[in-house]
């Protein structure tokens, strides 16, 4: 999903629970800052005739010390911090990262699933049969609908399709992590030599590596994107069309009816509007991240709370400016099938009719003139619940389960 994967890419920055390999690391980072503090110290103090018979930086064992001004500031007061935006050799085997990353996946989509549940049901178009059930999803707040849903059909209806997220995020997110370690390189050496081979001195040296790597590292996000969306965009249709209460809560049946009916474009078609939702969800994601981490904490130390925070808000921003888009992804992917009266064990399927919605931009004009603006915030509130805490329930996950794995020694 998109939060897992702008998780993994903005998770720099996080104090995590520390191995017992990474203590070690950091005890050994603290030791030798306190180390040569005190040398800083003592060479400060030191008399002025020694000063001139040695240099600055020189101790009276002939041993050299690090200037003072090479000593990072608050280091050994501070967390190690710990990179885990992409596979690092040292902190275990690419499948530990690519396993962690997929059951992180998993569990944002599972634990907020009844209030997806409720998003889906208000962003599908409404049909008349379905206006008893459709009570459910328009109530004051997503979580009263949830209540109301286990109220009128049982606990179980809240998760009904939920096994469609653990038959697609693992594999999804594996090509998708596969995709990105062996692109990025690749990439980032071929725009390298294209620098090099330009001669261009705006993007010589340094500035020309680091943005060979930025540049590199957004093409293999790019590229991983499509890929993993290409595994999810089918088990997404599949999910909501069982959310609405149609086949019998199985993935292999609603799948065939949907072939049977609708033909394979069906499982496609909304791909492309996925796609450039993901785009801007990204980029104000990313922005308003960074911006809430700035005013949280200006002086750059940054801690559990303040980044959860920032990611929290940066998550229902992302998510409140590209609802409309997200209105229109479900309309591709549930046309005219609406919420079953029988949502509990029915075998109700999606009635064979030419598909109403073919396209995101006539989509967009149908939805704007059938029910006006406001049809494309359907739905906003529960999105905004489901995405303020994905980036919690992300990195605590992928925490966890990367614990687990070096714990066990699997991989």
């Amino acid at each position: 999903s998109p939060i897992s994967r702008l998780y993994l890419a903005h998770i720099s920055s996080i104090p995590r629970t520390l191995s017992t390999r990474d203590a070690r690391t950091q005890i050994a980072l603290q030791s030798a800052v306190l180390d040569a503090s005190q040398q800083c110290m003592a060479t400060a103090e030191a008399p002025r005739m020694k000063s001139a018979e040695t240099s600055p930086h020189q101790r009276g064992d002939g041993a050299k010390a690090p200037p003072c001004a090479d000593v990072p500031r608050g280091v050994a007061q501070s967390q190690l911090n710990i990179d885990v935006d992409e596979w690092d050799p040292s902190r275990g085997s690419f499948l530990q990262h690519a396993l962690a990353g997929s059951m992180a996946g998993v569990a944002e989509h599972s634990l907020m699933f009844p209030v997806d549940t409720i998003k889906t049901m208000a962003q599908a178009r409404a049909l008349p049969t379905s206006s008893r059930v459709l009570l459910a999803a328009e109530t004051a707040t997503p979580f009263g609908g949830v209540w109301q849903l286990w109220a009128t059909h049982g606990g179980a209806r809240l998760w009904r399709g939920v096994h469609t997220m653990f038959t697609g995020c693992v594999p999804a997110h594996g090509l998708y992590f596969t995709i990105y370690e062996s692109a990025k390189p690749a990439f980032t050496r071929m725009l390298n030599s294209r620098m090099a081979g330009a001669g261009s001195s705006a993007l010589s040296g340094a500035s020309g590596s680091d943005a060979a790597v930025a540049a590199g590292a957004g093409a293999a996000v790019a590229l991983g994107t499509m890929a993993h969306d290409v595994i999810m965009t089918p088990m997404d249709v599949c999910k909501q069309r069982l959310q609405l209460g149609h086949h019998a809560n199985s993935v292999f049946e609603c799948a065939c009816d949907i072939m049977r009916k609708e033909g394979a474009r069906a499982f496609w078609l909304s791909y492309p509007t996925t796609l450039l939702m993901n785009l801007p969800y990204a980029l104000v994601m990313g922005a308003t991240n960074e911006e809430l981490r700035r005013l949280l904490r200006p002086s750059g130390d940054h801690s559990l709370a303040s980044y959860l925070t920032a990611g929290a808000g940066a998550g229902a921003l992302a998510a409140a400016v590209t609802n409309p888009l997200d209105v229109v992804k479900t309309r591709l992917q549930t046309q005219q099938c609406g919420i079953a009266a029988a949502c509990e064990g029915g075998r109700i399927g999606c009635a064979a009719r030419p598909l109403l919605y073919r396209g995101t931009l006539q989509t967009l004009g149908a939805i704007a003139a059938e029910e006006g603006l406001r049809g494309f915030a359907r739905g906003m509130s529960a999105r905004i619940c489901i995405h303020a805490p994905s980036v919690a329930i992300c990195w605590t996950t992928y925490e966890a389960m990367k614990t687990s794995l070096e714990r066990l020694g699997f991989f």
